[in-house]
């Protein structure tokens, strides 16, 4: 069900399939993975906004689409860009993630079904497109510091996944961030196994 859109006619809005409310996961790391596999292809995401702690352990994990909240600029308005725009539309759809101690495990409950928007392409989410990034980080990291050029290393990953959410502007970002981390400390640390590349001298 929707909410009419913002800026969006009603005849443009499609059907957001809700995940379903059934499963339990063991960790929250599994729950969110399964939810972006399921939001991405129907063209939403899922990202949490306030997490609630019990003995410093993670007990809930509130979620919103998004879409959802309102955008605050932090850009003086006279030097903004012509054109630009913001995903934030404040959608209403919201979720949370609870942890169960009964069972050891996490479920999903849905407090709000609705969206205010249309589905958009997988490409089109940060949240998604952070995931990827961090799924596929050791191989592009380790093809960065062979020279291999970024649209390459790009379209490398297409070759395998025609439909993974990256934009080679994202392996740029990341490679300048790795940049960074050699001049600061003389190395960069590729990948979550922590395998560490001594950066070039000079």
């Amino acid at each position: 069900m929707f909410v009419p859109g913002i800026g969006e006619p009603d005849d443009l809005l499609e059907r957001i399939e809700p995940p379903s409310e059934a499963p339990t996961w063991p960790s929250l790391a599994t729950a969110m993975a399964d939810l972006n596999a399921f939001t991405g292809p129907n063209g939403w995401a899922l990202t949490s906004f306030r997490t609630e702690k019990k003995k410093d352990e993670v007990v809930r994990v509130f979620l919103h689409c998004d879409r959802g909240g309102t955008y605050r600029s932090r850009v003086n308005e006279d030097f903004r860009r012509r054109g630009t725009a913001n995903r934030q539309v404040g959608c209403p759809f919201d979720a949370i993630l609870r942890h169960f101690v009964t069972f050891g495990g996490w479920k999903l409950r849905i407090c709000n079904i609705d969206h205010n928007h249309g589905p958009a392409p997988l490409i089109t989410h940060p949240s998604l497109r952070r995931a990827a990034m961090k799924e596929h980080n050791d191989e592009i990291r380790v093809e960065a510091r062979t020279g291999l050029q970024s649209t390459k290393i790009m379209r490398r990953l297409r070759e395998h996944d025609p439909d993974i959410p990256i934009l080679t502007r994202d392996i740029l970002n990341d490679r300048q961030h790795q940049q960074i981390d050699i001049r600061l400390w003389g190395f960069v640390d590729v990948g979550i196994h922590g395998t560490a590349y001594p950066g070039r001298s000079g």
